[in-house]
C-alpha cells in the first residue's frame, strides 16, 4: 500500500510511508549521538526528594495482565437454538474493561469451530466440514477507548451437523496497551553571587 509523503520543499513523492520515517530516525539518532559525546557532569536535583537524584537502573515493569473482554451474541429471541441444519449471523464483541488505557490496533486473526473434546467438526461426505464460520479472520477492531465496546459479526453455517457441544475459539487477539500519562517535574538551580 502506498502513502502520499509531503517533503519540505513542498513536493509530494509515493513511498511506503518508510522513507521519511526512516530519515526522522536517522535524524533523531544523530542528534542524540551527538548530545551523547558532549556530556554535562553537573545535574540539577530534583524538587522532590522521592524522585532517585541518579539514572534509575532499566527493568521490567511489574503489572497484571492487561486482556479484552470478549463476547459472542446471537439469535433474535431467547427461544432460538441453533440447529443441525442452520445459518446463524452472529455478533462478536470485545470490550475495553479498563479506563486509563486504549487497547490499540486489537485484531482477532482467527475463529475455530472445534467439537467439545478440541478436534475438528465432522465432514460432509463431499469433504467440506458440517460447521463453518465465514469469515475464519481477521476482524480489525481498531482501536478501543477506554470503557468501550466495539462489534464486528460473522455467519455461523451448519449442514448436517451431529447435536452436541461444540467451542467457538478466538486465536490471535493481538493488541497494545496504550496508556496516556499526564506527569509534572521540578529541578532546583541556584545562583551563584556575581
Amino acid at each position: 500500500m502506498a502513502t502520499i509523503v509531503v517533503h519540505p520543499t513542498g513536493e509530494s513523492a509515493s513511498a511506503t510511508g518508510t522513507e521519511a520515517e526512516k530519515n526522522c530516525r536517522k535524524l533523531a539518532a544523530l542528534v542524540n549521538e551527538q548530545l551523547a559525546s558532549t556530556p554535562k557532569f553537573n545535574p540539577l536535583r530534583p524538587c522532590d526528594d522521592r524522585q532517585p537524584f541518579e539514572k534509575p537502573e532499566c527493568h521490567p515493569l511489574d503489572m497484571p495482565p492487561i486482556a479484552p473482554w470478549t463476547s459472542i451474541r446471537w439469535g433474535d429471541s431467547k427461544c432460538d437454538c441453533i440447529e443441525g441444519d442452520d445459518t446463524e449471523i452472529m455478533h462478536l464483541t470485545v470490550c475495553n474493561p479498563y479506563k486509563n488505557l486504549t487497547l490499540s490496533n486489537l485484531v482477532v486473526t482467527q475463529l475455530i469451530v472445534v467439537d467439545a473434546n478440541g478436534n475438528p467438526v465432522p465432514n460432509l461426505p463431499d469433504g467440506s466440514p458440517s460447521i463453518q464460520l465465514v469469515p475464519i479472520g481477521p476482524y480489525c477492531f481498531d482501536d478501543i477507548a477506554p470503557c468501550t465496546c466495539v462489534t464486528r459479526e460473522f455467519v455461523l453455517r451448519l449442514r448436517g451437523a451431529p447435536p452436541g457441544p461444540y467451542h467457538i475459539l478466538l486465536r490471535g487477539i493481538c493488541f497494545d496497551a496504550c496508556f496516556h500519562g499526564d506527569e509534572e517535574d521540578c529541578f532546583i538551580f541556584n545562583v551563584c553571587k556575581d
